[in-house]
């Protein structure tokens, strides 16, 4: 089976072929964004891909696999919500299977790094799990007895959206207010680069103060931490998992990972006056590469539903 396989973020989309599960001809385009930005300009980028894609499997494509941001019903294949992505709120993707003429299935992208944990990662075997994806935002994904749990809504998994302080009225995405506006990578990169009076810092070179022992970027870090870790300590309160794995790139620097876990440790340990129980705590299998292994794990699955429909 050959895939076209889409992982849509805010900044670019990420795309390979997946020939039986295996990756090739990976690349990415930018993702057509800011206010001007339209679905056409979207889709035409994405034409262009399925088009060398198609080459590259020797003109026989099978269908096209897609992570996206937001809220999506994947049975009506029905995108609600498209995060920052405006131009893809209210969209019938039924639409893109006449555009390509080729079977499409859309998911979350949350939880389609969840699916490849599960299915393939470091998820397996968990009766009740979680993934925590840490980058723009704090993507969310929840297994509850080998099912992606999505809730009556389709909002179960939606971490970015817990919010920690009362939000203000506004349409701004960045308010601070939220897990995720204290919490993603991204949001690390922000706060640090304030604290250090810098234009701008990338995730590595946040660490890297960290780990050097800047005093600044590691009074950043505790407080990026202990906003964490009583998150975390929440998640534990509502789905009392066995496991967590944490995804996105900066999961990929061991040294982030042991530091969630001890945080965690420590809010559970010795800030409580009771005792609470350790999850266990990941990072994910395949880091940056979950959100295009789970969509073709997504997709097959939901052309064998149909077909038994």
């Amino acid at each position: 089976m050959n895939v076209a396989t889409f992982d849509v973020g805010g900044t670019s989309v990420k795309y390979c072929l997946m020939r039986d599960g295996e990756m090739e001809a990976a690349g990415k385009v930018p993702t057509p964004q800011g206010p001007d930005a339209t679905r056409e300009q979207f889709l035409q980028a994405l034409d262009g891909v399925i088009a060398e894609l198609r080459e590259q499997a020797g003109g026989q494509l099978d269908g096209v696999a897609m992570s996206l941001p937001g809220t999506i019903d994947v049975d009506r294949r029905y995108i609600k919500t498209g995060g920052a992505l405006l131009y893809n709120y209210n969209v019938d993707a039924n639409e893109w299977v006449e555009r390509w003429g080729l079977p499409v299935e859309v998911e979350n992208d949350a939880r389609c790094a969840t699916i490849a944990e599960y299915d393939l990662g470091n998820l397996q075997g968990a009766k009740t799990g979680v993934v925590l994806a840490f980058g723009t935002g704090i993507g969310g994904g929840i297994i509850i007895n080998g099912e992606v749990y999505k809730g009556v809504h389709l909002y179960a998994g939606e971490v970015s959206m817990i919010y920690i302080t009362t939000p203000p009225k506004t349409q701004e995405l960045v308010s601070g207010a939220s897990f995720s506006d204290q919490c993603s990578s991204v949001s690390l990169s922000r706060l640090m680069a304030e604290a250090k009076g810098m234009e701008s810092c990338s995730g590595e070179e946040a660490l890297a103060l960290i780990k050097a022992g800047d005093e600044v970027a590691c009074g950043v870090f505790d407080r990026y931490l202990d906003h964490l870790a009583r998150e975390i300590h929440n998640i534990q309160c509502l789905l009392d998992p066995d496991k967590i794995c944490l995804g996105g790139g900066i999961s990929q620097d061991a040294f982030f990972v042991e530091s969630v876990r001890e945080a965690v440790r420590a809010f559970n340990e010795d800030l409580l006056p009771f005792d609470f129980p350790m999850p266990e705590i990941v990072a994910c299998k395949f880091f940056n590469d979950a959100n295009l292994v789970g969509a073709y794990r997504h997709f097959v699955r939901m052309q064998e539903k149909r077909a038994n429909d």
